[in-house]
């Protein structure tokens, strides 16, 4: 504890500029607490009111299709003594503070600068894809992220076992984590994680689901709950998300192009994953950060049935390469304005109605900060500075 004081020494222009940015985010979630959004209404307050209903062997239906790790959560408030909105939505203002103080902890980690890891702290109090999903919308990406910004932490600081620990959790609340798994690999394949470490994964999953299969729910429903997700929505190839459908058109060959795109990732993502795999190469934070925004970008890209929300991985990945690479501050920009465009797609005109710029240009956008994070990538690996030998790998 010593320690972590000592490294976050703060003076008073400090205290007042973390205060200040407390109060804002703060602000601008008491603002938007009351507003009752469609998701609301269709999903969350129906599933809390079964819940004071039924109680816990709600469990044991399928009326829910989220993991169960989640509905646990409603379980809860559904027997708080409070309004179920604003205990659900209270819930996730508090988790966007933790998150907020992980990524100041992961920049901290680093960079060593406090400076940085400050104004990473306060960038994500005010990041409009943070504090529209939990405070506007009411919904609850912030869990997952939070456990893999605790993931990077923890790989920051060089314990891989407890990194994948919470890698793990984040795969037992969203299917989304599995954006970045592939930097996972990578980091496998050079020996930085170990193959045992990914047991958290299944493990942890399979734990999370044992209430509800205690409760009644078949254990085969459970396994499968995230594939049954998958055949959900499956009326656009992209659900306003601004991918490689929104350029070639996401209303056509919908069963055709569904299953050829899901085929076509997992084809890019082998090829590249056994590219990378080949070279032997200094496995540093910064290139940490640029493999997971990579993934982040390009696994939805291609992914059929995207949603809004599922760029919110990569705004926060990219405030963190930001950090570290000035250079490339308009990564973040761009990223967060064309993934909060797509919020506001359906969160102000209802899911309905087309934003004032099209989706394709914002595809086309998206594409190009691939193309920028990848080419860093490569030069990356391509520079001799961070080549090492396979001997040297080994060793490593």
């Amino acid at each position: 504890m010593s320690k972590i004081l000592k490294k976050y020494q703060m003076d008073r222009a400090d205290l007042l500029y973390l205060i200040a940015m407390t109060l804002i985010g703060i602000a601008i979630r008491g603002i938007l607490r009351v507003v009752t959004t469609v998701d609301w209404e269709m999903y969350w307050d129906p599933w809390i009111s079964d819940l004071k209903e039924m109680g816990f062997s709600y469990l044991a239906t399928d009326r829910y299709d989220y993991a169960p790790s989640f509905v646990y959560i409603l379980w809860v408030i559904s027997k708080l003594p409070v309004n179920p909105m604003t205990a659900y939505k209270g819930l996730h203002i508090v988790l966007d503070f933790a998150g907020a103080a992980a990524m100041g902890g992961i920049v901290m980690e680093a960079t060593g600068s406090r400076c940085k890891s400050f104004c990473t702290y306060g960038l994500m109090l005010i990041v409009p894809t943070v504090w529209a999903n939990s405070a506007l919308w009411a919904q609850c990406d912030i869990i997952f992220m939070l456990f893999i910004m605790l993931c990077f932490y923890e790989l920051f600081r060089e314990k891989p076992g407890r990194a994948m620990f919470f890698y793990g959790l984040a795969f037992a609340f969203k299917l989304q984590s599995l954006f970045i798994f592939p930097f996972l690999v990578i980091l496998w394949v050079n020996k930085k994680i170990r193959l045992q470490h990914f047991l958290w994964i299944p493990g942890l999953y399979f734990l999370s689901i044992i209430p509800a299969w205690i409760a009644g729910r078949p254990l085969m429903e459970l396994i499968n709950i995230y594939m049954a997700q998958g055949a959900q929505d499956v009326w656009s190839l992209s659900i306003k998300w601004p991918n490689i459908y929104q350029i070639i058109g996401n209303e056509y060959f919908l069963l055709e192009y569904a299953e050829a795109g899901t085929w076509l990732i997992l084809g890019i993502l082998m090829c590249i994953m056994f590219a990378m795999a080949q070279k032997r190469y200094r496995i540093t934070k910064e290139f940490i950060v640029q493999m997971a925004l990579f993934f982040a970008i390009l696994t939805p890209y291609f992914l059929p049935h995207m949603h809004e929300r599922y760029g919110c991985l990569a705004d926060i990945l990219a405030v963190i390469y930001a950090m570290m690479n000035v250079k490339r501050f308009y990564i973040p920009l761009l990223h967060i304005l064309l993934s909060f465009n797509s919020y506001m797609a359906y969160l102000s005109h209802l899911g309905w109605n087309e934003p004032s710029i099209y989706y394709g240009v914002w595809a086309l956008m998206e594409l190009g900060l691939l193309v920028v994070v990848g080419l860093d990538l490569w030069q990356y690996m391509m520079d001799p500075e961070n080549r090492i030998s396979r001997t040297e790998g080994e060793a490593a």
